[in-house]
């Protein structure tokens, strides 16, 4: 077997400053090993598992320096470009791993910025269960540039650049977060004892039996759904994408709103909704975006009768470039075709929706978007036409086997347990908001597994949950019960030792789980990084 190195010892890694240089990698089991760096030498040998792991003494800020492994035989692995610096392990759900390309037109000066010393090195979504793997499967490190800035996350982006403000070192982001994971799933079995229910899932999703078919029902149920919905469709067999039908014969309704608000209560399918809009001749021809807030479900967009895109889930603001010769002068007709899976539909009110031409800054008070610096906008707001394209029964639960006890653990942060690291900073909690109860008991274990692995009190730097109105996931939250009830818990952790609260409060935005304004966020963490005893 080949020697390599450990996948985040690639080329372009960045090591801990001021803590023993811990570097590891695999070859064949009992076969000796010398591993050079910064001009030391230090030879090992393979356990039986084929994993070396060799220690260097604490080093200062600099490099680049190189990483060789070697073997006896003359077989080599070797990563340059390594610089000795600060390294911030940033993990959770969906607001950590949201990255930079959604905020860009909240922040848009930020793709003016490039700097080779500020890196990152994201691992991606990978679950496992009954065992740990001996390495991650995926990651390589990226240094800031234009070309690379909307894949870092947009808080650990701004964490860096606030810690490099600071000081001059390189300074490094190793990103193992996924969207909706809760807690449990960043866990391992031993961090998890004591916690009953958590166990009992590993046991039945570590029977691989088991995980295929909830992997299987969960790939052809929703197909099966979707394929239905689309043949029974009426809107799709009588081509409402160009209006003429919805504007003709369809019901007048106000948005943006809560379908629960309206006659639409309860409704599952989907729905086609149609607006004339007046393109003055100075914009006609011009290319333009069509800027929409959330929806649920999904939808698909038309303007006068031609696709201009789609987004398949709830989440994403819609950002819809309409072509360059589409619009025409005087009136031209958009069309929306909206997919409610569950009954809680909504065109999510305090967005923008207009046709934009021209870029701008996005601004918000925490609830109303508005745009500054922009050509033109036509406002989209106020009365559409619609009409029912199909009613169904609601779509099929899927099972999130990768947010499930010690999932991620397994397949992502276990793998580098031990990679010394200044901090580990967490923003996650809204998929725990239900069991907030026992939140702080499952965070003051995570808390004590992970110094116990990586051999080392490492300082835990906890986001608290923002400001949020839990109508917009109406599902989840009892009223907002549920989501107090978690910064609540985050809060009761300030006396475990080594714990770090972010007050996130006043960065939220009251209609969107997933706010643009993520500068604040990342410059706390900072300065709270910056201020470690």
């Amino acid at each position: 077997m080949a020697i390599r190195l450990g996948r985040i010892f690639g080329d372009n890694a960045v090591l801990q400053r001021g803590k023993k240089v811990h570097i590891w990698g695999f070859t064949q089991k009992g076969k000796k090993v010398t591993l050079s760096f910064a001009g030391e030498n230090s030879e090992t040998t393979a356990d039986e598992n084929g994993r070396f792991d060799v220690f260097f003494p604490a080093m200062p800020k600099g490099g680049p320096y190189t990483i060789e492994a070697a073997g006896q035989d003359g077989d080599k692995a070797v990563s340059t470009g390594v610089m000795i610096g600060d390294v911030i392990l940033i993990s959770g759900q969906s607001n950590m791993e949201f990255p930079m390309e959604r905020v860009r037109e909240t922040y848009p000066d930020e793709w003016n910025v490039s700097d080779d010393l500020i890196r990152t090195f994201k691992v991606t979504e990978r679950g496992v269960f009954g065992r740990t793997l001996p390495d991650v499967e995926t990651g390589e490190w990226k240094s800031l540039s234009v070309d690379t800035i909307d894949l870092f996350s947009a808080v650990g982006y701004f964490t860096a650049k606030h810690l490099r403000r600071k000081e001059d070192v390189a300074t490094a982001l190793v990103d193992i977060s996924l969207g909706g994971a809760w807690i449990q799933a960043f866990m391992s079995e031993e961090m998890l004892e004591g916690f009953d229910d958590a166990l009992a899932e590993v046991k039945k999703f570590s029977d691989d039996g088991y995980l295929q078919k909830v992997l299987y029902d969960n790939e052809n149920n929703a197909a099966e759904w979707m394929k239905e919905l689309d043949r029974k469709d009426e809107g799709i067999s009588g081509h409402y994408e160009d209006g003429v039908q919805i504007l003709e014969k369809g019901r007048n309704i106000v948005f943006p709103d809560f379908f629960s608000d309206t006659e639409l209560d309860g409704y599952i399918g989907t729905i086609w909704i149609a607006k004339k809009f007046i393109v003055p001749a100075e914009y006609a021809q011009h290319e333009a975006t069509v800027w929409f807030g959330t929806i649920v479900d999904f939808d698909s967009c038309y303007v006068n009768g031609q696709f201009i895109g789609n987004t398949e889930y709830t989440y994403p603001p819609r950002r819809y470039k309409i072509p360059e010769g589409l619009l025409k002068e005087g009136e031209n007709t958009i069309v929306l075709r909206i997919g409610i899976e569950k009954g809680y539909g909504r065109v999510t009110p305090g967005k923008i929706y207009a046709v934009v031409f021209g870029e701008g800054v996005r601004v918000t008070d925490g609830f109303n978007e508005s745009l500054e610096g922009i050509d033109h906008c036509i406002p989209l707001c106020g009365v559409w036409k619609y009409l029912p394209g199909v009613k169904c029964s609601k779509s099929p639960d899927v099972v999130f086997t990768n947010w499930k006890p010690t999932a991620l653990w397994n397949g992502m942060l276990g793998p580098i347990a031990g990679f010394p690291i200044k901090a580990f900073a967490f923003y996650q909690g809204e998929s725990n908001c239900p069991e907030n109860k026992i939140y702080k008991a499952l965070t003051k274990s995570f808390i004590e597994g992970l110094r116990k692995c990586w051999k080392d009190d490492i300082p835990y730097i906890c986001v608290e949950l923002p400001e949020f109105n839990a109508r917009m996931e109406e599902i989840s939250y009892d009223g907002g019960k549920a989501w107090r009830g978690l910064r609540q818990a985050q809060e009761s952790c300030r006396d475990i030792p080594g714990f770090y609260l972010v007050d996130a409060y006043g960065t939220g935005e009251l209609n969107d789980l997933h706010p643009q304004r993520k500068e604040p966020i990342g410059e706390m963490i900072a300065r709270t990084i910056l201020n470690l005893p």
